[in-house]
């Protein structure tokens, strides 16, 4: 019985190594069908980047036309952490592909290391715009990632940020929610600059909640006393960090702000939204 179990456990083991991973380089989203076939049904989309098990090749060929240009592959039968299907693997990477995302500026490309959005979009053109939103995906932050300018044709660069929070409370009854009535604004604050190229964004910390926590609450007053009576001030006071009960504070969006110098001295700037998903 030994000799079975231990001869099984080799396959096992055999068969996970032999299992090739690939990662989905389609910055739109790559569809998973249930049959080889474009008609076949869509079981689910995968996200840029997302890795994947490759179980078996189908040797049915397939050229899709994206922007003008043929790409050419054919179906592979696939494992993910949910479901077993097929994609077409001319979008596909064997190399683990990191979550950029790009912002197309004039004379300057940035790049968003390693952030997950919830619309799959990786790139946005700001040459004519001063502003873009990114959505990120839930469980996701923009705190602590890394920034690197590209071809950058600009005497000086700086980037600053701030947040925006909203807070809420409860009674026993019922949640006596502030989100919508209330938000805070934080100071722009300069990111830090790791190299001559790269920067890191901020992270927000307890003493950040709890400064927001104070400022509001003078302007809280009137809304806590009419839903939920004055007793509840008192929360207020007793309260040390976001997960405190009764009261909750959540970040609903971050703001990077880009201010671009070039060698005639003329100032442009360029606003990031990052829109945080309820629950972050």
């Amino acid at each position: 019985m030994k000799k079975i179990l231990a001869v099984g456990l080799v396959m096992n083991v055999a068969i996970l190594c032999a299992q090739q991973y690939a990662y989905v380089a389609a910055e739109s989203g790559l569809s998973l069908r249930d049959q080889p076939d474009v008609n076949g049904k869509l079981l689910t989309k995968l996200a840029y980047a997302e890795a994947i098990g490759v179980l078996e090749e189908t040797d049915i060929k397939l050229v899709v036309l994206d922007g003008g240009k043929k790409v050419s592959g054919e179906w592979v039968k696939v494992e993910t952490r949910n479901h077993i299907g097929y994609v077409f693997n001319g979008y596909l990477s064997s190399s683990k592909i990191s979550k950029t995302i790009r912002l197309d500026l004039d004379k300057l490309n940035v790049e968003i290391k390693n952030l997950a959005t919830s619309d799959y979009k990786r790139t946005h053109n700001l040459k004519q715009q001063d502003s873009a939103k990114i959505n990120v995906d839930l469980g996701a932050s923009p705190e602590r990632k890394e920034i690197v300018l590209v071809d950058s044709d600009y005497k000086h660069v700086s980037i600053f940020q701030r947040y925006e929070n909203s807070i809420s409370f409860m009674s026993a009854d019922a949640q006596c929610d502030a989100k919508d009535w209330k938000s805070f604004d934080s100071e722009w604050k300069p990111l830090k600059q790791i190299t001559s190229n790269t920067f890191e964004t901020l992270a927000y910390t307890e003493n950040d909640w709890k400064k927001f926590i104070t400022t509001s609450v003078e302007e809280l007053k009137t809304e806590v006393i009419e839903q939920c009576g004055e007793d509840w001030l008192n929360y207020f006071k007793t309260i040390e960090n976001l997960k405190d009960h009764p009261v909750g504070v959540s970040t609903n969006r971050v703001f990077l702000k880009i201010i671009l110098t070039d060698f005639e001295d003329n100032i442009t700037e360029k606003i990031i939204e990052f829109d945080m998903p309820s629950g972050c």
